[in-house]
């Protein structure tokens, strides 16, 4: 710290007394500024909100980024120059990934409740309404008639052809995806290299 920045650090904080440091203030632009800063730090120390910071970093901030290397941007898909499309297509393709799986997914379960199923054997009885009058009559969770299991070869053939959608549709994926990664291939190869 220089001789003028410690009397000016004592004016502040009233050790000493003199005209000498108010005259060299008035002349010398830093220390001015030291004035300034010093008066902020003390209304922040202090709690005191009447003295303001006033900042002013953009030539710093223009500076920096004046010696900041520039940043080039990979080439934009095809689809992301139209506005509309460049949105919607990668979405598209997502929502029917999402559309299909779902589809397999609801057709097995439909699947699975139609063979669990109870063919029909006889229509629909109403319970006896006999018995006392105003009486409850006893509830009970038990089935009354066994499934009839004897159509096993219809189920096992159900089954192979739900396996084998499950199957196609995860080849279908495989397929997509490598054509996916195919094309992607093939622009980064179409793009100009930097010599």
């Amino acid at each position: 710290m220089t001789q003028q920045q410690e009397k000016l650090s004592a004016f502040m904080d009233g050790e000493i007394e003199g005209n000498d440091i108010i005259d060299a203030i008035k002349h010398d632009e830093a220390l001015q500024a030291k004035w300034k800063r010093y008066h902020v730090y003390r209304g922040a120390m202090r709690k005191e909100a009447t003295v303001a910071p006033q900042l002013d970093i953009t030539a710093s901030v223009a500076a920096a980024l004046e010696n900041e290397p520039a940043i080039v941007a990979p080439k934009a898909s095809r689809w992301r120059s139209i506005p509309v499309l460049g949105s919607v297509v990668p979405f598209a393709k997502q929502s029917g990934q999402f559309a299909v799986a779902a589809s397999v997914a609801v057709a097995v379960i439909l699947g699975v409740q139609q063979f669990n199923q109870p063919a029909p054997t006889e229509p629909f009885m109403t319970a006896p309404t006999a018995g006392p009058q105003g009486g409850l009559a006893p509830v009970s969770l038990e089935q009354t008639r066994a499934i009839p299991r004897n159509d096993m070869n219809e189920v096992l053939e159900k089954k192979r052809k739900i396996n084998a959608l499950i199957a196609d549709h995860e080849q279908q994926i495989k397929l997509k995806q490598a054509q996916e990664s195919s094309d992607v291939e093939d622009e980064n190869e179409s793009l100009p290299r930097p010599e």
